[in-house]
């Protein structure tokens, strides 16, 4: 099988750039040598840098394409460092000049021509891309991800979508929902995964594309590669020049090679992100709680042939409803109630930032106390009695073994930890309902402190006796420190918010 990789030594090694600067923007002709294609058509990518980020810092990234490609290939790196903010005024004044400055250096009036941006300015040029696709051939995200306002299936553009998996700057578990919207799309376009490739780069950080390092707000925010940047940026420049063979599909001879290609990484890349998915499946599935149901099961303190006496179900609910028992035939069923609780962060985007944390923050969940089921059941003994500490310790620890061995190694090779404080004992049903679960950074450990609302199991309480209420760590939001936070140059400043 042909391999379209190459290897480099180092950054040094690769041949000299052939580059013109009209105005600020750069742009690189065509490879000597490299054979017109069949259609008669040029290809050019022009590529949109991070916020931040120079132009010319993309030039390695762009002639290891060209090297790639077997076709004659311009490119245009966009400068936008005049530009106070990208926006859907500015953004199609500056691609025209470069489409302007490449024609001017050879390129055909009805070139193919492919948008690529990286991190923050992908939204907007997927923006550009949906307005106007009859301009362009492909889209190419690098360290991001098309928004959620759109779907991948009915979007009019192939788009191909490069992330590092220890991207700190656009997180792996934002990348993964995306995924799982692609999953459900292929069940009704096998061809989506090949048409629309998304490709994790192993072991590569946020800043794979460029030469320089980010920006120092993006640096900090970033993890350290684990593999030399020579290699992270020829993997990636791989993908892109096996992108355009196969929206181009020419060379023919290349085509079932790119899409053998991208069936792999979608496989890689599921395999990558399943413990994601299972956790996030696990905090919340059909408005159900599989976690919470797991906690008033340990909760109980019943073990062993006495656990067997007790059925839960655990339904996410925004109402405040109290859990209930009732009796049937020897089996005592419990029916909870909980809330799940995300925040925005204040970012304009909301949930859509790759950046903020994409799991909950909290599980508001209302359970029983054992010694309300225990009366319950009668003929049951207490083996243990579990705080909501011990819940979230659990639902740590949950996360931790579900990780990948290699995710799991590389956070105890960072040496940082979570410290589970002694919950916060509240007198009242609303002061508890408005603390939120605290998630506080302090040096190199995370410290979480739950809210704890009980009440006495006296029968004159009627529903709300024998209440046991916890504020509890989604097993995804615990998955979130092990694979992204932990991991990153700086931790955030010690803050939090109590209040709802």
């Amino acid at each position: 099988m042909m391999n379209l990789n190459i290897r480099s030594r180092s950054l040094a090694l690769l041949v000299s750039l052939v580059t013109w600067t009209y105005g600020y923007h750069e742009t690189l002709e065509p490879l000597p040598l490299k054979a017109h294609s069949v259609s008669g058509k040029d290809a050019a990518i022009i590529i949109i840098p991070e916020t931040g980020v120079s132009h010319v810092d993309y030039a390695i990234y762009a002639n290891i394409i060209q090297q790639l490609f077997p076709l004659r290939l311009y490119i245009c790196m966009l400068d936008v460092s005049e530009e106070a903010t990208l926006t859907l005024d500015n953004l199609p004044l500056l691609l025209a000049e470069c489409s302007q400055e490449l024609r001017k250096n050879g390129m055909k009036q009805d070139s193919d021509v492919f948008l690529a941006a990286h991190g923050h300015v992908g939204h907007l040029a997927a923006d550009y891309a949906q307005a106007v696709p009859h301009t362009l051939r492909g889209l190419i995200l690098l360290g991001t991800f098309l928004p959620r306002r759109f779907n991948v299936v009915s979007f009019p553009l192939p788009v191909l979508t490069l992330v590092g998996e220890i991207d700190g700057v656009t997180r792996i578990t934002r990348v993964a929902q995306t995924l799982q919207a692609m999953i459900r799309s292929a069940n009704f376009d096998p061809g989506l995964a090949v048409q629309s490739p998304l490709i994790i780069l192993e072991g590569s950080n946020h800043e794979v594309f460029i030469l320089d390092r980010l920006p120092s707000q993006l640096h900090t925010l970033d993890i350290e590669s684990e593999v030399d940047k020579t290699d992270g940026m020829e993997t990636a420049a791989n993908m892109t020049a096996l992108f355009l063979i196969n929206v181009l599909q020419e060379p023919e001879s290349l085509v079932n090679i790119s899409v053998e290609a991208f069936r792999r990484e979608f496989d890689k890349a599921q395999n990558l992100t399943a413990p994601i998915e299972i956790l996030r499946q696990t905090t919340i599935d059909d408005f159900k709680s599989y976690w919470v149901k797991a906690a008033q099961k340990w909760l109980s303190g019943l073990v062993g042939k006495q656990s067997t006496q007790i059925e839960i179900d655990s339904y996410v609910e925004r109402d405040p409803l109290p859990p209930t028992i009732m009796s049937e035939h020897g089996i005592s069923y419990i029916l909870t109630f909980s809330d799940v609780i995300r925040s925005t962060g204040g970012n304009s985007r909301g949930d859509d930032d790759g950046t903020a944390p994409q799991a909950p923050d909290e599980i508001a969940a209302r359970m029983l106390g054992p010694e309300r089921i225990q009366e319950n059941l009668r003929t049951t003994s207490i083996a243990r009695n579990y705080t909501c500490r011990d819940l979230n310790y659990a639902s740590f620890m949950t996360a931790y073994h579900t990780a990948s061995e290699r995710a799991r190694n590389r956070y105890d090779n960072y040496h940082r930890g979570v410290l589970f404080e002694p919950d916060v004992i509240v007198d009242s049903e609303e002061l508890w309902e408005t603390t939120r679960l605290e998630l506080v950074t302090k040096a190199t450990t995370l410290h979480v402190t739950s809210t704890s609302y009980r009440t006495p199991n006296d029968e004159t309480l009627g529903l709300l006796s024998g209440l046991f209420f916890c504020k509890l760590l989604p097993p995804d939001r615990a998955l979130e420190w092990i694979y992204v936070d932990s991991l990153r140059r700086e931790l955030p400043a010690p803050k939090t918010i109590k209040k709802l």
